[in-house]
């Protein structure tokens, strides 16, 4: 159990920051894939609805994980992590193809590669893990 009272690394702080504003922009996404089902601007009436949902979905448990990353739980680490590797692999496809674009998959794998960075912290890993010392002296 962690002590309320000891200060969260600022790894944690920021690592939780930056996977909510990854959340919020999904979320954005998903709202544009809304307003375009609701116009009509869509091809597959029934694939619409299937990627507005999950792109949703993913923006929700995005941001669970973030808050509960802020409240320095275990598990929202490692999703954290999972959610960096699935940036990662998006990113790396953003770089070839025929809507490829170098702009989205550099933006996809700096905030990545730093997040990543900050969950592997021993800092950050010490808090999520409850690695604190109650003994009192």
């Amino acid at each position: 159990m962690q002590n309320q009272l000891q200060p969260r690394p600022i790894g944690l702080i920021f690592s939780a920051l930056l996977v909510a504003l990854e959340g919020i922009f999904v979320g954005a996404l998903a709202a544009r894939l809304g307003l375009a089902l609701l116009s009509g601007d869509t091809r597959s009436l029934v694939t619409s609805i299937a990627l507005f949902a999950l792109v949703a979905a993913a923006a929700i448990w995005i941001i669970f994980v973030a808050l509960n990353l802020f409240r320095g739980k275990r598990w929202a680490r490692s999703a954290g992590v999972f959610w960096q590797l699935v940036q990662l692999a998006v990113a790396s496809g953003s770089f070839s193809g025929q809507f490829g674009s170098q702009a989205i998959g550099w933006a996809l794998i700096l905030p990545s590669v730093l997040v990543l960075a900050l969950l592997l912290s021993k800092k950050v890993v010490a808090a999520t893990m409850g690695h604190i010392d109650n003994r009192e002296d």
